[in-house]
């Protein structure tokens, strides 16, 4: 009976993945990549700004036990601004997916009969988000 429950459980955790279909949108990526961004710049400012202060405390100190605060305090500043590096990759590869390429119609005008006839025309426009 243990062996059947178990069975079942593995069973439906397979089930379910596989009924997952992830589809993003253009807009959802372009989200993505604005928030992987922020946290990028966030985590390289806020490291920088640790380092600094970490740095400070680590050369005015006068004793060992701040001196090893001070040390370990810019290693963890330095520590958050590399953790930024692959958040600015992944938010320029979601940008990257964001950029389409589309087919659409466009209107071309030209003279007929001493008027301007407006044709609709097909057109392959390409999308890249700044």
């Amino acid at each position: 009976m243990k062996t059947i429950s178990i069975f079942l459980v593995i069973l439906f955790v397979v089930l379910q993945s596989f009924g997952q279909n992830p589809s993003f949108s253009k807009e959802d990526y372009l989200q993505k990549s604005k928030s992987q961004k922020k946290t990028g710049w966030i985590l390289l400012g806020g490291g920088t700004a640790i380092a600094v202060v970490g740095a400070i405390l680590f050369d005015e100190s006068d004793d060992w036990s701040s001196a090893d605060t001070g040390g370990f305090i810019m290693l963890g500043g330095a520590a958050a601004g590399l953790a930024s590096i692959p958040f600015f990759i992944s938010s320029a590869k979601n940008a990257n997916k964001a950029a389409t390429i589309s087919f659409n119609y466009q209107k071309t005008y030209f003279s007929k009969h001493d008027i301007f006839v407006a044709k609709m025309q097909p057109a392959i426009t390409i999308k890249i988000p700044l």
